[in-house]
């Protein structure tokens, strides 16, 4: 039988996460529910909130977690409810966080998600397909100056105003529907058949993937509030698997590690920020090359890891 999806980096997660019995923790991107089963087997006693948007993975997980369903609660939305869901339920403090972001193995190999360059698909891209918008409203609604910034921003495409404006000019002509005529319309720009090529299809892919997701706008506000929930010596834990993920996350926990912003010049703190977080990961931890040689997936993923101090709320 296929694997949903494989998590990643588990034992080093779970390892950071130190979960310890009678602590609350949260699998803010549940996925199949590989990680938030890890968790609870490794400790018992211990209660788990797990976030994600996606049906196919809440319902995958539930079946996964039928045995720990008195000690996990799975809560279908996004992350980024994560305070105002745990707070409804009355949790006001929480031991451990995980975050693993992007897409899913299982969201990329089913080609009628639309998140993949191989094959034909609808233009879908939605975590959440409750939701209405979608990667088709975006290539066909957006001006060529936001298709541009998107992909700009989301994809760091070198081509990405070449390949905004041959989208605006095909579109006149009919509107693109489907993954292979996007890929088409990238190609006539980008070329074909080269390892260039395929990299500019992979980044527009997934700046529209970011955009239509909300994927980094919600990203920062959300480790917040998993930091400031955290109760001391509380962990957090996130994967990456890009840049632009990686940086917002480092320069959450920097900020949280640094506390006061005050000038070197001031007398005394006036911002009245205090250090949050202790970083246990100095520097981002890769995955061990016999699980890359495994799991393609965690080729590109980096673990961040921090301690809320103690007496810091």
């Amino acid at each position: 039988m296929k694997v949903y999806h494989t998590p990643v980096m588990l034992t080093e997660c779970v390892a950071y996460l130190q979960p310890r019995a009678g602590g609350v923790y949260v699998d803010a991107t549940l996925g199949g529910g590989g990680h938030a089963l890890g968790m609870l087997q490794a400790t018992e006693g211990i209660r788990v909130y797990g976030f994600d948007q996606d049906a196919d993975a809440l319902a995958e997980a539930k079946e996964r977690l039928a045995a720990y369903s008195d000690s996990c609660e799975l809560i279908g939305t996004n992350f980024s409810r994560l305070r105002t869901e745990l707070a409804l339920r009355g949790v006001k403090s929480i031991d451990g966080a995980l975050f693993d972001l992007g897409v899913s193995s299982h969201q990329l190999d089913e080609q009628a998600r639309g998140f993949s360059i191989d094959g034909n698909a609808p233009l879908d891209m939605r975590m959440d397909r409750g939701q209405n918008y979608s990667a088709a409203d975006a290539v066909n609604k957006l001006t060529q100056a936001e298709l541009t910034r998107v992909f700009k921003d989301y994809g760091e495409e070198l081509n990405a105003g070449r390949i905004a404006a041959k989208i605006v000019k095909e579109r006149v002509k009919q509107p693109l529907r489907t993954t292979a005529e996007l890929a088409r319309v990238i190609e006539s720009v980008a070329g074909t058949g080269s390892r260039e090529s395929l990299k500019s299809k992979v980044r527009i892919f997934q700046a529209l993937r970011i955009h239509v997701n909300r994927e980094l706008e919600v990203l920062a506000p959300a480790l917040q509030d998993a930091v400031n929930l955290l109760s001391p010596g509380g962990r957090i834990v996130v994967l990456s698997y890009h840049s632009l993920e990686d940086r917002i996350v480092k320069n959450v926990f920097k900020t949280a590690a640094d506390g006061c912003v005050c000038p070197p010049r001031a007398m005394h703190c006036n911002c009245g920020k205090h250090k949050q977080l202790a970083l246990l990961t100095k520097k981002p931890l890769a995955a061990s090359d016999e699980e890359t040689a495994s799991n393609t997936r965690s080729r590109s993923v980096k673990l961040r890891a921090a301690e809320k101090i103690m007496g810091e709320t």
